[in-house]
């Protein structure tokens, strides 16, 4: 079995009255992108903080491939940090703000040099070499921030919400560029974000984190498509949700159910739920099908609002017992409020989960 380049074994934190992290499991694979996404207070920083050494735990273990680092200090665990604030040292050139970890770790000047010039290749910046901080622009600051953490070759990357301040074509682009430099170098990576569409854009693995407790863990696709509950589907991009209850005993997965109007529906049962408790049906609006004409499976209805979206509209069916169904469809169809259409998606498009949460 691989060793994790990081693993966090029960680790829990506690300021005062307030937990802040509750037992806490959480493993990155050499190699691997993860990020942790979650509201405000949910725990994202103090788990990095943990992870960085700038926060000690109250119980648990931190291992950095295989070695237990909890008590280490943060300059002792080769680990690299970007953060929003790219805090850049304005007396120095682009060139000697990324040098500066190889000088601080007494390197020789020959290897200095190819570093730098290698890394400011990577992000795409050896020509502003010669640069101060204040004659490049804030994305060209924060890929020289990104240079500087990688420059020493670090045994893992942190990232606190390192594009929450910059503009959203900016911020798209630079997502390409941390996204491919990480898969170039092939560094362990651990980023905290609150965008949804940024986690999913740039991540192997997802955490969502509540409350100080991992609400769900996987890959993007995974994590949206089968969200393991009502909370997570909501939290990760936009969801329909009906409560439900069993129609007859599971098939394996396939699950037959049925809602307060008595609408014979049909999902996949998640892993994480109990057939004998309270159930909610998930369906993206990706996967509703809206059409004009009756079909099998799809429920007369009326749209009461539409939302344009460039390339998708948004539309809002109410139908007749008042359930309002959320679809996304081409915005070159002709759909205006007061329309009369039917709704519904292929069976294999729901998925079953708890209704708690």
């Amino acid at each position: 079995m691989t060793t994790p380049a990081l693993a966090l074994e029960g680790v829990t934190k506690q300021y005062g009255a307030s937990v802040a992290l509750k037992p806490f499991d959480l493993t990155i694979a050499p190699g691997e992108f993860v990020t942790l996404l979650g509201p405000s207070g949910s725990g994202k920083t103090t788990v990095l903080g943990i992870a960085a050494g700038t926060l000690v735990p109250d119980a648990g273990r931190v291992l950095s491939h295989g070695k237990d680092v909890t008590r280490q200090p943060t300059h002792l665990r080769n680990v690299g940090m970007v953060f929003q604030r790219y805090t850049l040292f304005p007396n120095m050139s682009v060139a000697d703000n990324v040098a500066f970890p190889l000088k601080v770790r007494k390197e020789p000047a020959r290897v200095i040099a190819e570093k730098v010039a290698h890394y400011l290749d990577l992000v795409g910046l050896l020509p502003l070499a010669d640069r101060y901080p204040s004659q490049v622009s804030g994305g060209q600051a924060q890929r020289v921030a990104l240079a500087r953490a990688l420059v020493f070759e670090p045994a893992l990357l942190l990232m606190d919400e390192p594009l929450a301040a910059i503009d959203r074509r900016l911020r798209q682009m630079l997502q390409e560029e941390i996204r491919r430099i990480q898969r170039r170098t092939r560094v362990p990576t651990l980023y905290v974000t609150h965008d949804q569409d940024e986690a999913m854009h740039m991540s192997d693995r997802i955490v969502i984190i509540r409350d100080g407790e991992m609400a769900a863990n996987g890959t993007p696709q995974d994590l949206y498509w089968t969200p393991p509950s009502v909370w997570a589907a909501e939290f990760l991009g936009d969801a329909n949700v009906r409560h439900v209850e069993l129609a007859a005993p599971p098939e394996g997965r396939a699950c037959a159910v049925r809602d307060a109007a008595g609408r014979r529906l049909s999902g996949t049962l998640h892993p994480s739920a109990c057939p004998k408790g309270r159930l909610a049906l998930v369906v993206r609006p990706e996967d509703c099908v809206v059409r004009r004409q009756p079909e099998p499976d799809a429920w007369p209805g009326r749209v009461v609002d539409v939302s344009f979206r460039g390339a998708t509209q948004e539309v809002w069916v109410e139908l007749e017992d008042g359930w309002t169904i959320r679809a996304s469809m081409r915005a070159r169809e002709d759909i205006h409020p007061g329309s009369a259409i039917h709704v519904g998606w292929p069976a294999a498009a729901a998925v079953i989960v708890g209704a708690q949460g």
